[in-house]
């Protein structure tokens, strides 16, 4: 066994540990205990949190309110101790079976969190293999009764963002916001969807970011009423006087992720504007605002949802075939809550209470026929009075007057 000594290192995998160990005595968990092996392959969704390490053979990070530890094959073990992150590291070389049960011992915990979740994906990185495996291990052992799912803690953790993640996903927004702009200014009558998307990437290649999901359908652009709405690539649909262009796009910058939406109208030689489009536009906007006034802390994500719903319905338009919003943080679809219907595919995710601390998207929709997709989507914090807007918002119908 190493024992590190000394303060941790001053990093936001740090700041993140202590948040962590802050948060087990809340939701009733004496420790945290997480799993991989081969993780380059099998990658834990919490570990990207701490370090950019992967490995190879069985690994296992134990987090208490008081002490954290690690377990590792010993050629894993030189750049995890230089991190200095963990009190203990202790290393293996024929098998881990005893010096896990060992460790556990010396923590002697009533309630071990492990990350298996129905309902959350990101909650849910302990694969079976090796949840067998830990059942195995602690068979005849008092921890084999122990386990429980730590989803509800882990929900809390990704979604109450440090002041410095904030401010990764605020910078990943206004870098967004700037492509938007630039690539809006290259657009010109007989532009194709396909070729729109390709304007966006190559703002991602000259920032050196990500884009902030695969970039098949990031962005996914919409021109007209033809294209097909949805996580589809680009096609070949042009811009032509009389249509709607609508967009989403983020990017992935230090990890941390933006996700907007915006969209235009591609006025005629009159400048006329649908009234239509127009109103459609207002409604969307006026749904986002009241549901940003309705997200405050401890109300339930199907509530704010519903804000959204029930304005557009009451305006005579179809109800919206998904979430008004989820979390953003390290993924573009973070934490455990969703801001949902109480429909089945969501689970239980609807029912979580909104935290101070968070970070959604809002993000209504509608699809007008003979027109395309309406739609914008803004990236807000919740604060204890409400939400706050990191994005811009434009209130505004963008019209514009392009040539060929």
């Amino acid at each position: 066994m190493s024992t590190v000594t000394g303060t941790r290192p001053a990093t936001l995998g740090s700041r993140k540990l202590a948040q962590a160990q802050a948060l087990l005595p809340q939701h009733g968990l004496d420790l945290w205990l997480i799993l991989v092996r081969e993780s380059t392959d099998r990658p834990e969704p919490v570990l990207p949190f701490f370090f950019d390490l992967d490995f190879t053979w069985t690994s296992a990070f134990l987090i208490s309110p008081t002490r954290t530890a690690a377990l590792v094959a010993t050629f894993d073990s030189p750049d995890l101790l230089r991190l200095g992150l963990f009190d203990d590291v202790v290393t293996y070389q024929e098998g881990a079976n005893a010096a896990l049960v060992t460790l556990l011992d010396s923590f002697a915990p009533s309630r071990i969190g492990i990350d298996v979740s129905v309902d959350d994906a990101l909650a849910d990185g302990l694969t079976a293999g090796l949840r067998d495996w830990l059942i195995g291990v602690l068979a005849g052992t008092p921890h084999a009764a122990r386990l429980v799912s730590a989803a509800p803690f882990l929900n809390h953790w990704r979604s109450v963002k440090q002041a410095e993640e904030l401010e990764l996903i605020v910078r990943a927004i206004d870098e967004t916001e700037a492509m938007f702009d630039r690539v809006r200014d290259t657009f010109r009558l007989g532009m194709t969807a396909r070729q729109i998307a390709a304007a966006f990437h190559a703002e991602a290649d000259r920032a050196a970011v990500a884009t902030a999901w695969p970039r098949g359908h990031c962005p996914t652009v919409t021109v007209g009423g033809l294209a097909p709405v949805g996580h589809v690539g680009p096609g070949d649909e042009a811009i032509e006087p009389g249509c709607v262009v609508h967009v989403d796009f983020g990017i992935a910058r230090q990890g941390y992720r933006s996700d907007l939406q915006r969209v235009w109208y591609v006025a005629a030689e009159d400048g006329s504007v649908p009234e239509a489009v127009r109103d459609a536009y207002a409604a969307v906007v006026e749904s986002i605002e009241r549901s940003a006034t309705a997200l405050r802390p401890g109300v339930e994500g199907w509530e704010v949802d519903a804000v959204a719903r029930d304005l557009l319905t009451s305006r005579g338009y179809p109800e919206y075939a998904h979430a008004l919003g989820h979390h953003l943080g390290r993924a573009v679809h973070d934490g455990g809550g969703t801001l949902g219907p109480r429909w089945e595919r969501y689970g239980t995710s609807p029912f979580e209470k909104v935290l101070e601390g968070s970070v959604y998207t809002l993000e209504p929709s509608l699809i007008l026929d003979g027109h395309g997709l309406v739609s914008l989507e803004e990236d807000v914090v919740v604060e204890k009075d409400g939400a706050r807007f990191l994005s811009r918002f434009p209130r505004e119908l963008p019209v514009l007057r392009i040539a060929r």
